[in-house]
């Protein structure tokens, strides 16, 4: 069960008590209640503002928390975020087998070398999943796919989990702050090789990289602070459609250096691909986190960030 960042809103089971909640229903037979709301403080008790009205429930009366989107989420609203998202990151080839978009990027990250169900009623019968298997075996890869939360019901399809759960973050764009002078934050269209070794490493290969991160079905921004040859905080942005028309700013491979941290760079280049998304005609915005990247997730919540949803990476 992953657990709830302060600003998500959850449901709580919970036993009743004394020192718990009433049953909101009145029950006086029940044994057990649940508040739905936004976690207010994570400590013991937890605070969750139901409507207006704070409830604290001690932690040990407490059966079960779930996360629940910031807002009502349709299918078809994960589907449209999804294509925008994967066009942001579509690989360096890719193709539509059965609903499904296939990606390949030389085995340069999850993203890039996965596939995900961007159609209503995308097969997952065994057709569908040789077909999948058969383009990736040519280009080398192990089958992995995005399992978006409710596109594909549970069960249908087997696979070996390849990660843990990944929240979709989202907000307008309207509201976060855009660049001021006060940090430099330098901005290029293609990543340079020191951006790259910021982002993955020295050893990584530099020309299967580039591609990949170039390869935005929409504009692209890399941004940087630091020295050209050695950056101290690095980020990149994309602006791409999603099937509703919606223009998505997405926000990737945000990341400053462990010695340069609580200086504000990381918001630096933030506000920096903001101001450039905002010139690219960005509505809304999205991040895409780690359920474990406690510091991450928090961050992204105190800047508005709400969860859409979330996903999985699967290999078949």
């Amino acid at each position: 069960m992953s657990a709830p960042f302060v600003g998500d809103r959850i449901v709580v089971r919970y036993r009743l008590g004394d020192a718990t909640p009433a049953d909101w229903r009145g029950d006086r037979a029940a044994a057990q209640s649940d508040v739905t709301g936004i976690l207010r403080e994570d400590g013991d008790p937890l605070v969750i503002d139901r409507d207006g009205t704070p409830e604290s429930i001690p932690r040990a009366a407490i059966t079960s928390v779930r996360i629940l989107s910031r807002v009502t989420v349709r299918n078809s609203e994960i589907r449209a975020v999804e294509a925008a998202a994967a066009a942001a990151w579509p690989g360096t080839e890719s193709a539509m087998v059965s609903g499904w978009l296939l990606r390949a990027g030389g085995g340069f990250t999850r993203r890039a070398n996965s596939a995900v169900p961007l159609e209503f009623g995308a097969d997952t019968d065994s057709d569908a999943i040789a077909a999948m298997r058969g383009w990736y075996s040519t280009r080398g890869l192990p089958t992995m796919i995005a399992l978006p939360e409710r596109l594909i019901p549970a069960g249908h399809i087997d696979g070996r989990p390849a990660s843990g759960e990944v929240q979709m973050l989202v907000r307008d764009v309207a509201g976060l702050p855009t660049a001021t002078s006060k940090v430099p934050v330098r901005q290029t269209d293609a990543p340079t090789t020191p951006w790259l070794r910021a982002y993955r490493g020295v050893e990584v290969d530099v020309e299967v990289a580039a591609a990949v991160v170039s390869a935005s079905r929409g504009p692209v921004a890399f941004a940087s602070i630091g020295d050209h040859d050695d950056p101290v905080s690095i980020g990149r942005a994309t602006v791409t459609e999603s099937t509703d028309g919606t223009r998505w700013l997405g926000l990737t491979a945000l990341w400053t250096s462990s010695a340069r941290r609580r200086e504000g760079l990381a918001g630096a280049v933030l506000s920096g691909l903001v101001t450039w998304g905002v010139e690219h005609g960005a509505q809304r915005t999205y991040v895409q986190v780690e359920e474990d990247n406690r510091i991450a997730g928090n961050w992204y919540r105190t800047l508005g960030f709400g969860l859409h949803h979330t996903y999985r990476y699967v290999e078949i």
